[in-house]
């Protein structure tokens, strides 16, 4: 056999091998330890036989969650990155908090530009004294107040995706 053919017929599997062995793993176990004074602790590695408290065993799917980042300005493809279960959290709840804040200024927006009334939203009153005035229908108050609650749902949404994002970021 050539020197050549037989480096590459030994190194060739050995560097399969070793590429494979540090290959990024699909799944990682971890378990979750509650003590017997409900104190919970996360490990990866499982406590040993004297442990007295509840065990579980949970593996995570390093593929399963996955956030896409783009750079700003740029042509190139985006970046894939694993998130565990508490950071998956975290941008969930980031992410609601900004759709939250858009709507809340949406509805402002709506609120400021419907705040002089429409045709259909007023009526000509005669003045005892001679003259007229135009006076807001009902219709027009009725349209107000929507407006006027849909600006305060979007603030309670806002504080409870703001309160939402804060325990996310705790967690």
């Amino acid at each position: 056999m050539k020197p050549l053919a037989r480096l590459l017929a030994i190194a060739l599997p050995t560097f399969l091998v070793a590429t494979h062995a540090w290959a990024e793993p699909d799944k990682q176990v971890i378990f979750r330890l509650v003590d017997k004074n409900g104190r919970t602790t996360y490990s990866d590695k499982a406590p040993g036989k004297d442990y007295q408290g509840k065990v579980t065993r949970i593996e995570v799917d390093l593929k399963a969650n996955r956030a896409m980042l783009r750079p700003v300005g740029d042509a190139t493809p985006p970046v894939t990155l694993p998130l565990s279960a508490p950071e998956l959290k975290r941008v969930k709840a980031d992410a609601e908090l900004a759709r939250a804040n858009e709507l809340l200024e949406l509805a402002k927006k709506a609120r400021e530009d419907g705040k002089e009334p429409k045709e259909d939203e007023t009526q000509i009153i005669g003045n005892a004294g001679g003259g007229v005035r135009l006076v807001r229908t009902d219709a027009f108050h009725a349209r107000i107040k929507k407006l006027e609650d849909a600006v305060k749902a979007a603030e309670v949404e806002v504080e409870r995706a703001r309160k939402a994002a804060r325990q996310a970021s705790i967690d």
